[in-house]
């Protein structure tokens, strides 16, 4: 007997589901196989009282001596060791479990033997090597279904669980019978007539794995024994997928005690996978199209002028997978997506990766042609798809998926598909659905969905495509639906590598733009230095503005540029181009506001220790404030009343912000012009380098906005825009026009004030000093 300290949990379920956590301790009596140990758990009761219950409890736990089919069952019980009457009493829990260590095969030629009188069916070729890592990816966690299942069993599916498969091909593990599947990443229960142990081999041979089942069965006083091991069951990988028959493994399950009364063999009941598309690892998988006469009887294939546009060709992988948004009779989008899984009898299944990266593939996207694919005569291509997409109803999510074929004309861009999905079950009844005029098939699949898709052309500026998905069955059929309403954007390739194109180039405009900022202001940081005598008659107000603007740019938008541009589009990848575009655009705008704190420092000095001029310099800025202050508020509180309906985030707050602070970059020289008029100055106060260079460096992103808007068309994905970025100014349509307007009104305004004066533009009332004369004689 060994000594063993162990903590554990149990839990169970009464009008509350409530857990209870025991600190046990015991003994180990390995001769036996019995685990028997004490100790307590804390319990808090349903009425919340924050009074916890102290439960005393034995547990006692039966190991089968030798682990095999017939004793592969863990017994036990968890007992109260309270007295009845008292509070914390609670009912014998019976336990029981999986064993899987250390086990034993007896059967395994039984079950080999059993798989001989089968039919012969088409299987997958698999290598020996990959044996066991295919069938405990595919199997491990896996449903299994059919409609005769539940007229064989009394269950809708089979799960497997707790799978072990050896070197030499044999394979052991535990089933549970359900009437409902989920995905699964842990062990399933063991429920006694529910539960079923399975031992068997897998048959080099025939390529098929061959088991014998047997029931738990439990009997009373808590007992459950492993009894009936006549139930056989095989499974396979199928060599070809089609419309229904999508299943990563197929099998078949009989009874060997019960004969058929039709010939000599056995009742045999088909079982398929409840999980698609995870055998892509399964070489030699081909597609094999059953429907395509059906979609042409429903298909409706206008004729259109080859002029009017080219059509995505079904070869290029990436333009014929899509996100798409299907609207139910209310009105509501759903999103989702449609993946290309095969172009005629070649299965491409996830040999691209998933539906968002293999959308940006640049090379390797081609599909090899072959005479199956494709009618020459009039270019249409057999095709199969898989689309889903979910319905949220405020309580509950109806997840749908579609698995559908048929023919793409590449000439109309029209794709036809006919499609089948797993019943809801949750709207209609199941005894409903097997009796009514169109049952499902042996599948458990509805395939009366007809779905049609309009593809915009390659050279069409609209890349929104529309379509319908509607039921083909009579209104008074339990699955008839209403007509849906499809849309879906598309990106295709010719334009991706334009996106890739557009991103290069406007990541060298950032380092153009940026140095060009640090030039000019550094011209006008030197033109300051030589000219010290005028540095009093610069706008602190455009100064403390271009400060300010070179700050939030450093704190918001540089930091955050490659994040939000990777966020809002998956063309950006990692990679040192991205990183040291953000590094440069950083330094830059730091070494940008160090010269604008400079020259701030040279102004306000030398404004200090002018005293002739002091006071004329200082009631021109306090004026200029006056004047600017109010544009620079009413223009917040517009942008806030703007964008105050919608929910904001913290983050999006900041970009609203740094956009506002944008627009007040764009007006820089508005202050200095204000200034001069107020100081009457006509000295060469900004170097013309200065005014010109940084006006065409807030003019040029808005000049390059309108090209790109033109010549970009619009796309379901947001555009990956790092130079002129949305987030760091205010782009449209009319404010892309005022800027550069304004921009050259002021650079314009700015050379006449340093060459005429600063009231040279007024008339001549107002180009002296605004004070009034008496006039001599009057009567007033």
């Amino acid at each position: 007997m060994l000594p063993i300290t162990r903590s554990g949990g149990i839990s169970w379920s009464s009008n509350n589901r409530r857990r209870v956590i025991f600190k046990l301790s015991g003994f180990w009596s390995e001769a036996n196989g019995k685990l028997c140990m004490v100790g307590t758990g804390e319990f808090q009761p349903p009425q919340h009282d924050n009074i916890a219950s102290t439960l005393s409890a034995v547990l006692k736990l039966e190991f089968p001596k030798v682990s095999k089919i017939m004793t592969s069952i863990i017994k036990g019980s968890i007992e109260s060791l309270d007295i009845e009457t008292s509070p914390t009493h609670f009912e014998s829990i019976s336990l029981l479990a999986y064993a899987q260590r250390r086990y034993n095969y007896t059967v395994t030629e039984q079950a080999e033997e059993s798989c001989y009188n089968l039919p012969n069916e088409e299987t997958a070729a698999s290598d020996s090597m990959s044996v066991c890592s295919n069938i405990q990816n595919i199997m491990q966690y896996e449903s299994f279904t059919s409609s005769d299942l539940i007229n064989f069993l009394g269950f809708r599916f089979l799960s497997t669980s707790q799978l072990v498969c050896s070197d030499d091909g044999k394979v052991h593990m535990s089933m549970l019978l359900s009437n409902k599947t989920t995905r699964r990443w842990y062990g399933i229960p063991i429920l006694p007539g529910k539960s079923l142990v399975a031992e068997g081999v897998w048959d080099h041979h025939n390529n098929k794995l061959c088991l014998i089942a047997c029931s738990l069965i439990g009997k009373a006083n808590n007992l459950s024994v492993v009894e009936d091991c006549s139930l056989g069951i095989t499974f396979w990988f199928p060599s070809y997928f089609s419309l229904k028959q999508r299943s990563s493994m197929v099998g078949r399950m009989w009874n060997m005690s019960n004969k058929s009364t039709d010939n000599d063999g056995y009742r045999i009941f088909s079982l398929y996978s409840t999980e698609n598309y995870r055998s892509s690892s399964v070489p030699g998988l081909k597609y094999n199209y059953t429907e395509l006469e059906r979609t042409r009887k429903y298909c409706e294939i206008k004729n259109t002028n080859p002029k009017k546009g080219k059509y995505p060709d079904v070869q290029s992988y990436m333009d014929m997978r899509f996100d798409l948004s299907v609207h139910d009779g209310k009105g509501k989008p759903e999103w989702g997506n449609a993946q290309l899984i095969s172009v005629g009898e070649t299965y491409l299944g996830n040999q691209y990766g998933g539906a968002t990266d293999s959308m940006y593939v640049t090379g390797g996207t081609t599909i090899p042609s072959s005479s199956s694919m494709v009618d020459q005569s009039n270019t249409t291509w057999d095709v199969g798809y898989t689309l889903s997409y979910s319905f949220w109803d405020g309580n509950n999510s109806d997840s749908v998926q579609i698995s559908a074929e048929g023919i793409y004309n590449s000439t109309t861009g029209t794709l036809c598909l006919i499609g089948c999905r797993k019943p809801n079950f949750r709207h209609t009844t199941y005894g409903e659905i097997l009796n009514s005029s169109a049952r499902i098939d042996d599948r458990n699949l509805d395939c009366g969905y007809f779905i049609q898709l309009q593809f915009p052309p390659i050279d069409s500026k609209n890349v929104k495509g529309k379509g319908i998905i509607k039921s083909t069955r009579a209104k008074s059929d339990p699955l008839y639906f209403e007509q849906l309403e499809v849309t879906f954007s598309l990106m295709y390739r010719s334009y991706s590598m334009q996106e890739y194109d557009k991103m290069d180039a406007e990541m060298v405009m950032v380092i153009i733009s940026l140095t060009l900022l640090c030039a000019c202001t550094y011209l006008q940081l030197r033109h300051s230095r030589r000219h010290s005598t005028i540095c009093h008659l610069m706008s602190i107000t455009m100064l403390v503005v271009l400060t300010l603007g070179c700050m939030v740019s450093i704190i918001l938008n540089t930091e955050a540029m490659i994040v939000r541009a990777r966020k809002d589009h998956p063309f950006l990848r990692s990679g040192g181009w991205f990183e040291t575009t953000n590094a440069i655009a950083r330094l830059f705008n730091m070494i940008a506001l160090l010269i604008n704190i400079r020259i701030l420092q040279l102004a306000w000095s030398a404004r200090s220790k002018e005293e002739a001029t002091g006071a004329i310099t200082r009631g021109a800025e306090k004026k200029t404030l006056i004047v600017c202050a109010p544009l620079y508020i009413i223009g917040a509180l517009i942008a806030w009343f703007v964008h105050s309906r919608s929910s904001k985030t913290r983050r999006a707050i900041l970009e609203d912000l740094a956009r506002y602070v944008g627009l007040m970059v764009d007006s820089f020289l508005l202050p200095q012009i204000i200034f001069n008029v107020f100081s009457q100055s006509n000295e060469k106060v900004l170097s013309p380098f200065f005014y010109f260079g940084a006006t065409l460096n807030r003019v040029v992103p808005h000049i390059y906005n309108i090209y790109r808007a033109w010549w970009y068309p619009e796309n379901f994905y947001n555009p990956s825009n790092i130079y002129a970025g949305h987030a760091d100014d205010y782009y449209s349509t009319l404010v892309d026009v005022i800027i550069p307007l304004e921009g050259i009104l002021f650079v314009f305004l700015i050379h006449l004030q340093q060459k005429f004066g600063g009231r040279c533009f007024l008339p001549k009332r107002f180009k002296h000093g605004a004070d009034y004369e008496p006039v001599y004689g009057s009567n007033i």
